[in-house]
């Protein structure tokens, strides 16, 4: 649903106030990667768009959404645990097998399942950041990204420390 404004005497159509409705899956995945590297603490809403995307680019299914125990979790914001569940849900199947401290982050590893039944080997992707759910949800975007593929790790700018400085 568009709205419109009035700009010298004529309407026009306004784009849509979440744009990444409109995106590709791929550049909306990348567009959500960046900006959970950039947040301080993971929010809810971050996860619900991860799900609004992965069924497009990792198999995630579409009734996740609907999902009763998905739903409490969220609910309880119980977010690693929701996080989990969604990686389970995925194609590939995915699990999460480490989350350690480091120094002043967390590293999230999760592995990756080839698919191939005869071929059991799963690949690792790591991904790290300042809260554990938000590390663990850049690994999950990240594997969906690479399509098992190790994550890169991102350094966060000086740019993002000095406005998340300004925020505080």
């Amino acid at each position: 649903m568009s709205t419109i404004s009035i700009s010298q005497g004529r309407l026009l159509p306004i784009t849509a106030a979440r744009p990444a409705e409109y995106m590709p899956a791929e550049t909306a995945l990348a567009s959500l990667i960046a900006r959970v590297c950039a947040v301080r603490v993971l929010r809810e809403h971050h996860i619900w768009e991860a799900v609004r995307i992965l069924p497009h680019v990792a198999g995630l299914p579409e009734e996740m959404k609907q999902s009763p125990e998905f739903r409490r979790l969220m609910e309880r914001e119980a977010f690693a645990a929701a996080l989990r569940l969604i990686a389970q849900s995925c194609d590939r199947a995915c699990a999460f097998r480490g989350l350690d401290p480091c120094g002043d982050h967390w590293v999230a590893t999760l592995s990756v399942g080839t698919g191939l039944a005869e071929n059991p080997r799963r690949e690792r992707v790591k991904a790290q950041h300042r809260d554990p759910p938000a590390a663990m949800l850049i690994a999950l975007l990240g594997s969906a990204a690479g399509k098992g593929k190790p994550f890169a790790r991102r350094r966060r700018t000086t740019a993002a420390t000095q406005k998340e400085m300004q925020n505080d």
